[in-house]
């Protein structure tokens, strides 16, 4: 199984990448009613043991996480995963909900909220331009400490996970997350026929 990714097929995902996130900070914006800007996606293979310790460089370790992930499936599958702190996720429930101190279940659902716009419209867009589609499975949340973000059920069975990483900032509300693409093995091989395919399509 080739897993690997030349120099087009990078180009083009990232490209793909680039005009999902425009279309997730312009619904992000609407929601928050806030300007709002998502860094460069970076995409990057690595192993399955790898995984862990690539998220936990990209967050504090000092901070405490609400993790939202959600499962998604089709021709290309995998999972988004959103990661925010504590503190940012506390930021977000007040300014939803108008409130000086939000309560868990609300700053939950704020969250909740935000990932379900993100994962729909980064991955929903990102499918559209890649001419197929997937069906969304039911997020989990959890609230975890930055050595627990991913698990031992995150990365069983895979030897390797294609990582679309990009950060969610919206500076003046204070508001910001880590969200992931997680494609695994076959999953990666079915994403490279279809950028493939789209790359013949555009460039003949």
């Amino acid at each position: 199984m080739n897993l690997e990714f030349n120099e087009d097929q990078i180009d083009a995902l990232r490209e793909f990448m680039n005009v999902s996130i425009g279309a997730a900070t312009a619904s992000m914006a609407n929601l928050l009613d806030a300007f709002g800007t998502m860094h460069i996606p970076k995409i990057e293979i690595c192993n399955s043991d790898e995984l862990a310790d690539k998220i936990e460089a990209s967050i504090d370790s000092n901070s405490m996480y609400f993790v939202i992930k959600q499962l998604f499936t089709g021709k290309f599958g995998g999972e988004c995963m959103f990661v925010i702190s504590q503190e940012s996720a506390l930021n977000l429930g007040n300014y939803l909900y108008n409130a000086k101190n939000s309560s868990y279940d609300d700053i939950s659902d704020a969250v909740l909220e935000l990932t379900n716009i993100l994962t729909s419209t980064i991955i929903s867009r990102l499918t559209q331009e890649l001419d197929t589609q997937v069906q969304f499975f039911v997020p989990s949340l959890q609230f975890l400490d930055s050595t627990s973000v991913v698990s031992d059920d995150d990365v069983a069975e895979y030897s390797k996970i294609i990582i679309i990483s990009t950060v969610l900032d919206f500076e003046d509300k204070q508001i910001k997350g880590n969200i992931y693409v997680l494609t695994k093995d076959k999953a990666i091989e079915s994403l490279k026929i279809l950028i493939d395919k789209k790359i013949e399509e555009i460039y003949g």
